[in-house]
C-alpha cells in the first residue's frame, strides 16, 4: 500500500505540489490519481489541479494507463544538476593538484546571473598567510580575473590575472573551463597576497592555470580543451 507523507507541517500550495513531486521519487513505474491524493493527504479535487498544473509545464506526464509519471521538464533539471556536479567532481582534483603546485589557494568559479560569480569549491593553501574561505561568496563579473575568465576575456596565453581587483594586495589568476559546446560553464583560478607573487611567478602560475583548465574542459567533452 502507498504510505501518506506527513503533510501536517506542510499546507501551502508550494509545498503541496513539491509533496506531489516527492511522491515519483520511489515510485517510478506511475502513480493513480487515487493513490497521489492518499499519499499527499489531498482532496482529489485538489490533487487534480495541482497534477493539472504540473502537467502544463511538464514537469508530470499522463499515461494512457491514466497513471501520472515524471516530465520531461524534470529530466532537464536532473541533467542540469549532473552537468554541474560533473563539473564539480572533475575540478576537484585539479584544485588539489593546483594548490600543491602553487602553494597558493585553488578556486572554482560559476557564473551568478549576469553580474556576479559565485564560489563553489575551494581547496585552500597550506601558507600561514593565505586567502580566506570564498566558498558561497560572490565577485562582480566587472574588474576580477575569474569574472573576465568566465566571459571568455583571456589572453592568448589561456589565462588573465588581476591584482587588487576585490581586496588590496591580493592578487588572482584564472581561466575559462569549456563544455562540450564551446560554452563557458566556470572558472578556475588561484587568490594569494601579491606580495608572494611576483610578475614572473604570476606568469609561471598562469600557465598552471591555463593547463589545468584546459584539462577539465578536455574532460567535459570540449574540443581540444576549447
Amino acid at each position: 500500500m502507498k504510505e501518506a507523507l506527513d503533510m501536517t507541517q506542510a499546507v501551502g500550495p508550494v509545498e503541496r505540489v513539491l509533496h506531489l513531486l516527492i511522491c515519483f521519487q520511489t515510485h517510478s513505474d506511475g502513480l493513480s490519481l487515487t493513490e497521489l491524493a492518499k499519499m499527499t493527504n489531498l482532496s482529489p479535487a485538489t490533487a487534480t489541479r495541482l497534477l493539472r498544473m504540473l502537467e502544463r509545464y511538464e514537469f508530470i506526464r499522463r499515461g494512457p494507463d491514466r497513471l501520472y509519471r515524471l516530465g520531461p521538464q524534470v529530466m532537464q533539471l536532473g541533467l542540469a544538476a549532473l552537468q554541474d556536479m560533473s563539473l564539480y567532481e572533475i575540478a576537484r582534483p585539479h584544485l588539489r593538484q593546483l594548490a600543491e603546485e602553487t602553494g597558493e589557494s585553488a578556486h572554482l568559479g560559476i557564473l551568478l546571473g549576469e553580474g556576479s560569480v559565485l564560489y563553489v569549491d575551494q581547496v585552500s593553501s597550506r601558507q600561514a598567510v593565505q586567502a580566506g574561505m570564498w566558498v558561497g561568496k560572490t565577485v562582480p563579473v566587472s574588474n576580477t580575473a575569474i569574472g573576465a575568465a568566465i566571459q571568455g576575456h583571456v589572453e592568448r596565453n589561456g589565462y588573465i590575472a588581476r591584482r587588487d581587483a576585490v581586496e588590496p594586495d591580493v592578487s588572482s589568476i584564472a581561466a575559462p573551463i569549456y563544455d562540450q559546446s564551446t560554452s563557458v560553464v566556470g572558472a578556475i583560478n588561484i587568490i594569494g597576497p601579491t606580495y608572494r607573487i611576483s610578475d614572473e611567478q604570476l606568469t609561471h602560475i598562469g600557465t598552471l592555470v591555463a593547463e589545468h583548465a584546459h584539462q577539465i574542459s578536455l574532460a567535459l567533452g570540449a574540443s581540444n580543451g576549447a
